[in-house]
């Protein structure tokens, strides 16, 4: 009788399933701070200044990014793509949109919680000897409107650099994407120009872009983590295209890209560390058109404790996958006749808790002697998501007539986490990394989670040039801390990890911000 009486109360406060075609007659946006300082966990007064100085995004921003209207009917496929670009701001999450019934059709609840997105302080990171440190001061949400200033100092063994960022994703209102860079550095500038109407969706019709950057700098080649082999590097591009939607499915969307392109890259002075002269690389000067094609398949799924354990995490199924061909020849003003080429596949899979992911991807260039600068990439992987479990990936880059300026070193930086970045020389490599993983805390302070790791990593390079290869498998292991920052902007994840080589030499210390995969 009890039970009967509980589920009858149960389904009188049930809310109705809103069918698919429903028609939307009201949207109501509901925006959450940082901290809930109703809540007496967040209601001291550090959480208050938090919320008091945090510009909450904006519902008209929120509103814009939003792939339905009043008026349109009901579609879950739209709805989820209208929770990925809000998440994908990088200061939302986590997202959740949902459908009740109201007078006359539906009315749809969009629940966003904002994240911390100004950013003051000092930053540093290790890979043994590799080092660099520097100040910032970044607003990923400037005034709430999803604009973001970044001005950055940093000092590294290769360099010192000033950085000036600056991008509006939804300039003037419009759908327009503005980025503008400027790099002043020790040994060298950069300048970078990007406007652009994206695919913002699957289902947009057209798009188009122009872009131009400008970088002039001393480049580097290594051998055992220093720097061996150095010159200067002039680079020019400029790309305009315009792409089209083609027919197809709802699921499936297919588009059409074409346009003109410019790539130019010169060389001088290049010499070894102790002043002999070293094979200036060829330079090239391509001038032509490009021909795309990109297949996107809608197949996502949205997962905790992939890379971080708090955060909402986008994850793609697919197949999804691009193509690029560019034709340059000399009646373009190029040098001479090549094509060069670039393609990229993704698909994943998700089966319960276990994640697992194929990358593949091949550039390079095609002239009359063969195939020049190819590197053919694949990685495959597998994480059981959770606070617990087991994950692991193989990554292998396969290179082919390299171009003298470019190496595929291994170290630290590329999974062998046992040895400096660039210790290891390399026309092509492999690398296998094996991980578990364990949370050891719940929110420290409501501002981060922590966790444990224990690794082993392998990996192996050869047809080196410039410094030794692995000349066999290396191996090494190692445990280290996993620091979730959950109330910041960005999906972050400081490594904090030490590695022991298989073959002697003293520990590497890692610090670092970015996901090793």
């Amino acid at each position: 009788m009890i039970l009967a009486f509980a589920m009858l109360a149960a389904a009188a406060v049930a809310v109705p399933e809103v069918p698919p075609g429903t028609p939307i007659v009201a949207i109501e946006v509901v925006r959450d701070d940082i901290f809930d300082t109703s809540d007496p966990a967040t209601s001291a007064w550090p959480y208050r200044w938090a919320n008091h100085l945090h510009v909450l995004t904006r519902e008209r921003y929120i509103r814009s990014l939003l792939l339905f209207k009043v008026g349109d009917p009901l579609d879950p496929a739209i709805v989820a793509e209208s929770e990925r670009l809000l998440r994908a701001t990088g200061f939302l999450s986590p997202v959740t949109i949902t459908a009740r019934p109201a007078a006359g059709g539906a009315e749809v609840v969009v629940t966003t919680h904002d994240q911390w997105t100004t950013e003051v302080g000092l930053s540093f990171g290790a890979f043994g000897k590799r080092t660099h440190a520097g100040g910032s001061l970044t607003e990923e949400n400037f005034l709430g409107w999803g604009k973001e200033l970044n001005f950055e100092y940093d000092s590294t063994t290769e360099r010192r650099t000033t950085t000036f960022e600056y991008k509006d994703n939804l300039l003037l209102g419009s759908r327009w994407q503005l980025k503008l860079e400027h790099k002043n550095a020790s040994d060298g500038k950069g300048d970078r120009f990007h406007l652009e109407y994206p695919f913002f969706a699957l289902a947009t019709p057209r798009a188009g872009a122009v872009e131009w950057q400008s970088v002039t700098l001393t480049e580097y080649l290594y051998a055992n983590g220093d720097k061996t082999v150095s010159g200067s590097a002039d680079l020019r591009a400029f790309a305009l295209w315009g792409g089209l939607r083609l027919p197809g499915g709802a699921r499936t969307t297919n588009r059409l890209t074409l346009g003109v392109f410019l790539d130019r890259a010169r060389f001088a002075g290049w010499h070894w560390s102790d002043g002999r002269a070293f094979a200036t690389p060829e330079g090239h000067d391509m001038r032509g058109v490009t021909l795309g094609w990109d297949h996107q398949v809608d197949r996502w799924e949205v997962v905790r404790g992939f890379r971080a354990w708090e955060r909402q995490e986008d994850v793609p199924l697919g197949p999804n996958w691009t193509v690029t061909a560019g034709v340059s020849l000399p009646a373009f003003g190029a040098d001479r006749a090549r094509v060069k080429l670039d393609g990229r596949l993704a698909l994943g899979s998700l089966r319960g808790r276990q994640y697992s992911w194929l990358n593949l991807a091949v550039s390079g260039r095609a002239e009359g002697r063969g195939a020049d600068n190819v590197v053919t990439h694949a990685d495959f992987g597998t994480a059981l998501t959770g606070p617990v479990g087991w994950r692991g990936r193989v990554a292998i880059d396969l290179g082919h007539h390299l171009d003298g300026d470019r190496q595929l070193a291994l170290g630290a930086d590329t999974g062998l986490r046992g040895w400096n970045p660039d210790t290891f020389d390399g026309t092509s490599r492999a690398v296998a990394n094996l991980e578990w993983r364990h949370v050891l805390t719940g929110e420290v302070l409501h501002l981060g989670i922590i966790g444990g790791v224990v690794f082993a990593d392998a990996g192996r390079s050869w047809g080196a040039r410039i410094g030794p290869s692995t000349g066999g498998v290396r191996k090494d292991a190692g445990v280290g801390l996993l620091i979730e920052s959950t109330r910041a902007a960005l999906l972050r994840v400081i490594r904090i990890e030490v590695a022991m080589p298989d073959r002697g030499g003293k520990p590497l210390y890692l610090v670092s911000g970015d996901s090793l995969f």
